[in-house]
């Protein structure tokens, strides 16, 4: 009776990487993806969720399982943001770098500038110094006419 109990407790684990769009051989019109700002504008956080979203019900439809759970795993918005934004789709989410305290209003919206800008201080203050510069030199080529596609 107990190993009846046993097999009865075991399920199958499916685990899949996908590979973001624009990225390796995702790309969505081949070579001529990276050309245009028109089609680069789909490289974004909200697209790739939206992508994963469609990937994952379809995979479960095509799989027979649409009745299992998913949890999701990523850096920051791969796992986090997933969770929060399709929360009918994901039961969970493990991320290695999320900013979740930033969505409540816990903690002041530069935390995250402040402690990454004191791990390069740590590391070395020219080094900080010649990164805060360089913000300078992008804000000031976004601000030419054709600064940003």
């Amino acid at each position: 009776r107990e190993r009846e109990n046993m097999f009865a407790c075991f399920c199958l684990l499916y685990l899949f990487f996908n590979e973001r769009r624009f990225y390796g051989e995702s790309t969505p019109i081949g070579k001529k993806s990276h050309k245009t700002a028109e089609i680069l504008g789909y490289l974004n956080s909200q697209q790739a969720l939206a992508d994963y979203a469609i990937l994952i019900r379809s995979l479960k439809q095509n799989l027979s399982s649409e009745a299992s759970p998913v949890v999701v795993f990523g850096g920051s918005y791969g796992g986090t943001w997933y969770r929060l934004k399709y929360p009918h789709i994901a039961i969970g989410a493990l991320a290695s770098s999320a900013p979740i305290l930033q969505f409540d209003n816990i903690v002041p919206l530069t935390s995250f500038y402040d402690a990454i800008s004191q791990d390069f201080k740590d590391a070395s203050v020219n080094c900080f110094k010649v990164i805060k510069r360089s913000w300078e030199e992008l804000d000031a080529v976004s601000n030419m006419k054709h600064g940003l596609p």
